[in-house]
């Protein structure tokens, strides 16, 4: 048997905790240490079998998951914990969210940003090992999707039905998530280093999900496009959320005052019709955001919003059909998108400024809005990827020109990457908000975002980390400090 495990993000003063067992047909009752002392849930386990159809001779699954919750003092700080079961055991350390955002005599509040992680361009591990070098002690972890590619590689032949095709594409989860135990490239370490929040995009499924795609003969028929669909959508539940069935589509909630955070599923429950973005869940807990945030202002209290999703908010999207259905439909393609950008107002309106964070797009950047009616400022930070996927032929050719450019000159230590997108003039209803671009990053990266209370809202401030051999490339680059005020 194999035991694995990670802290997920949940509220301060408790600590969730996901614990996978793979191999054993009848998970037995985990004990728990924290800090060295045995710790006791707020109810029993329930494991709930992973959907990978991995099952033992008598047709019993073998792999399962489980939640636990366990009531630890307020304070964030570091906690050892280890896991013990059936003769084996799993030890790390992680720690619980603070109550507030302390002040900059105080420290500061640390979020892990990253995305889009392409596990067999991870051939070293680089990524763990950056990751738990940086010096910065986070207190949270935002993985803002793409956390594993089940489409690639291209040549890779998806089986027609299941388990076959739930085999190949749990394989990917499997040496993600136990990368540790199994002496592999993988995410274990990043999933160690702080709580963490787990958004989807569009690789969780297939490039460009829900729409089919040339290049994957997996999607071509409606029926291959619902049995893809549905075992992707399985494995990033019984993974990235864990517990019982059936929690995608929706949003978690998270308060470190005066930061009010969102973080909302705008994949699982994409339509092919431009129209929806998220299910009922993740509308209503949007609205139940701004709501709150709204009525802390009301009441006096400092209140600024962090929303984050999978796709970039400042992004100008593909105009034809073709070309939304052909390569990537972005936010603003969808009628839906009209409730994000109301509810970005309506807090601007009420003067309360905005963070927004994600990945998705292969390169990192800090932009700005102001609001021309009332001068709120929103912010948008990127980090992506932690490591690029390798486009065949293409990437090569690119490798081979930088080459032969190092010969007779400075090479490119990022030969297939691409510098970020111009920000566009506008965004919002009736283009309200000016735009413009702030800090710019190129190549595999993910970034620490640092928040320092101050007065009525905080100070933000970004360092970007190179997932790079070269020490010089990996070091820490820092944008200037950022302020959101609520007025």
């Amino acid at each position: 048997m194999l035991l694995s495990g990670y802290v997920q993000a949940t509220e301060p003063g408790i600590l969730q905790l996901w614990i996978g067992m793979f191999g054993t047909a009848a998970p037995p009752a985990p004990q728990v240490f924290i800090d060295r002392q045995a710790a006791a849930p707020d109810a029993p386990p329930a494991f709930f079998p992973i959907r990978d159809f991995s099952v033992d001779g008598a047709g019993q699954p073998i792999n399962h998951q489980c939640v636990l919750h366990f009531k630890v003092p307020d304070e964030s700080r570091p906690r050892q914990i280890r896991i013990e079961a059936g003769g084996e055991s799993f030890e790390f350390a992680s720690t619980s969210l603070p109550k507030e955002v302390p002040t900059l005599m105080d420290g500061s509040f640390n979020i892990l940003l990253s995305s889009c992680y392409s596990q067999p361009e991870d051939i070293d591990g680089l990524l763990g090992t950056i990751v738990s070098q940086i010096k910065v002690q986070p207190h949270l972890t935002v993985l803002a999707g793409d956390q594993v590619y089940l489409d690639q590689p291209l040549t890779q032949r998806v089986p027609d039905q299941n388990p076959e095709r739930a085999h190949l594409l749990a394989n990917k989860y499997y040496l993600n998530w136990l990368s540790g135990a199994l002496r592999v490239p993988g995410l274990q370490a990043v999933l160690e280093r702080a709580p963490v929040v787990c958004i989807p995009d569009d690789h969780e499924f297939w490039n460009n999900y829900p729409f089919a795609q040339k290049q994957l003969p997996d999607t071509w028929t409606d029926a291959s496009r619902r049995l893809l669909g549905d075992t992707a959508r399985a494995l990033y539940e019984d993974y990235q959320m864990g517990g019982a069935p059936g929690g995608a589509g929706g949003a978690v909630r998270l308060n470190v005052d005066p930061l009010k955070m969102l973080f909302v599923d705008m994949r699982c429950d994409r339509d092919n019709q431009f129209t929806s973005l998220m299910g009922p869940k993740g509308v209503d807990a949007m609205n139940k955001w701004v709501a709150d945030l709204i009525a802390a202002h009301a009441a006096g209290e400092p209140a600024v919003g962090l929303l984050a999703s999978g796709q970039a908010l400042f992004i100008d999207p593909p105009a034809t059909d073709w070309s939304k259905k052909t390569f990537d439909a972005e936010m603003p393609n969808y009628a839906q998108f009209d409730v994000l950008q109301t509810a970005i107002g309506k807090l601007a309106d009420n003067g309360i400024p905005v963070v927004y964070m994600t990945g998705d797009v292969h390169w990192g950047r800090v932009a700005s809005g102001q609001d021309l009616q009332t001068g709120i400022k929103i912010y948008e930070v990127i980090a992506s990827p932690s490591r690029l996927i390798r486009v065949p032929f293409l990437d090569t050719a690119k490798e081979a020109a930088n080459s032969i450019k190092g010969i007779f000159g400075k090479s490119n230590p990022w030969p297939r990457h691409s510098d970020p997108d111009p920000v566009p003039d506008r965004f919002g209803l009736n283009h309200r908000f000016v735009l413009n671009a702030e800090y710019g990053q190129r190549g595999d990266q993910v970034a620490i975002v640092s928040f320092t209370r101050v007065g009525s809202g905080v100070d933000m401030q970004v360092s970007y980390y190179g997932i790079s051999s070269d020490k010089a490339i990996s070091q820490s680059v820092s944008t200037k400090r950022f302020e959101l005020r609520s007025r």
